[in-house]
């Protein structure tokens, strides 16, 4: 199948040929009519088949019939926000449609002087959105288009009650696409109370791709060094991407492979600043790194063409984070490569518990604990200090001569 035979405007297919996508993908071919014919969607889809241009040529064709005015892009991560925004901004350019993107650790001012001049859809993280939405600089009543993108990742990070609150605050008349690579509870609950007659469109197999060979390597811990090193010779010029559990295993890992000789590798993990993490995987997609090494901070979000080889240095958390891993490679029916060592004498993975704040409380990864955003901020807001002890009211401090 082309992409003419989806009976597309001529300005899309313009921009999907420049853009240099040939056919569509399986979730492409699903989607984008069941989209234009307003459906709410469930799409299973692992990372890697093309879902991005699925829901932004849908949304895109809306818009520009004008069965859309403002469609709102929810997704787990700044990084993600940002590729989410630049795709649909060139499939839009034909159209003159307007991307923005809003997500925390950059400069809001700078955010909403870019809201002001206008959008027509809006790339958001959940916690960036209601702050601003909390400063009347976002109307979600205006949004009668919203997708959830990486709805299980989103969820994971903690984010489920201001999910649920923004979902509270569109128009109830609206249309609703979720996008997964697994359909768990959490996800099942924003399905049930936020979706109305939704149907479900599952895509591949529940695991890796067909594309992707995977190898399992036993070896005590000392020496995945070594064996990594060795991996990285035996393929060489290739686009390597390295998963550690820990940002001082990311460290260590880096400064290792420099002292053994390789040049040109880079880092991502959670320490680094925004502008040092968009600066890294620029370099990396440009091939002026080909060596990558990361926490899972690169699991999820990270579309990077022509990744050819993973090595997990540190097995995952869980099934999950495994497959999104994997997912950084075989994208679009590419072949990919997957070594995974395994070592009985290194720490068992940890299961990330729901993290505990300050005097025992729990954090933002338990739901049932969780305050919503609004009401952090009510709770934050100057003048509720704590009163005065009577006692010392209208007594002034002497200083002792």
């Amino acid at each position: 199948m082309k992409f003419s035979e989806l009976k597309l405007s001529g300005k899309t297919l313009k921009a999907i040929g420049e853009m240099g996508y040939v056919s569509p993908t399986e979730v492409q071919e699903k989607a984008i009519p069941r989209i234009i014919a307003s459906e709410n969607l469930i799409v299973r889809s692992q990372t890697g088949t093309g879902k991005t241009a699925a829901f932004g040529i849908g949304i895109i064709e809306r818009i520009a019939s004008g069965n859309t005015s403002k469609a709102l892009i929810l997704v787990p991560t700044r990084e993600l926000a940002m590729q989410v925004a630049d795709e649909l901004d060139r499939l839009g350019r034909r159209h003159e449609i307007e991307v923005a993107a809003v997500y925390g650790g950059a400069n809001i001012r700078l955010q909403i002087k870019g809201l002001q001049r206008g959008y027509d859809i809006l790339v958001a993280t959940p916690g960036r959105l209601l702050d601003l939405a909390s400063r009347r600089e976002v109307n979600l009543r205006k949004f009668n288009a919203i997708v959830l993108d990486e709805a299980d990742h989103m969820l994971d990070l903690g984010f489920q009650k201001d999910v649920f609150e923004i979902m509270g605050e569109l128009p109830k008349f609206r249309l609703t696409l979720l996008f997964s690579a697994t359909i768990d509870n959490k996800v099942r609950q924003i399905i049930q109370r936020h979706m109305e007659n939704p149907q479900t469109i599952e895509v591949g197999e529940k695991g890796a791709v067909s594309t992707i060979e995977e190898e399992r390597i036993e070896l005590p811990k000392e020496e995945k060094m070594g064996k990594l090193a060795e991996i990285l010779r035996a393929h060489p010029g290739v686009k390597a991407l390295i998963f550690a559990r820990t940002k001082m295993g990311v460290m260590r890992i880096k400064s290792k492979l420099e002292r053994r000789g390789f040049e040109w590798v880079g880092m991502l993990q959670g320490n680094m600043e925004q502008s040092q993490r968009t600066k890294v995987i620029s370099r990396f997609r440009d091939n002026t790194i080909s060596i990558l090494v990361a926490t899972n901070v690169a699991a999820r979000g990270l579309h990077v063409e022509n990744v050819d080889l993973i090595v997990n240095f540190d097995e995952a958390e869980n099934k999950e984070t495994h497959l999104h891993r994997i997912g950084r490679t075989g994208r679009m029916g590419a072949e990919g490569k997957v070594i995974t060592f395994v070592s009985d004498d290194a720490p068992p993975p940890r299961r990330f518990p729901a993290r505990m704040g300050r005097k025992g409380k729990q954090g933002r990864n338990d739901p049932n604990k969780q305050k919503s955003y609004s009401e952090r901020r009510e709770e934050s807001r100057p003048g509720r200090r704590k009163k005065r002890n009577p006692q010392w009211s209208g007594r002034v401090r002497r200083s002792k001569r």
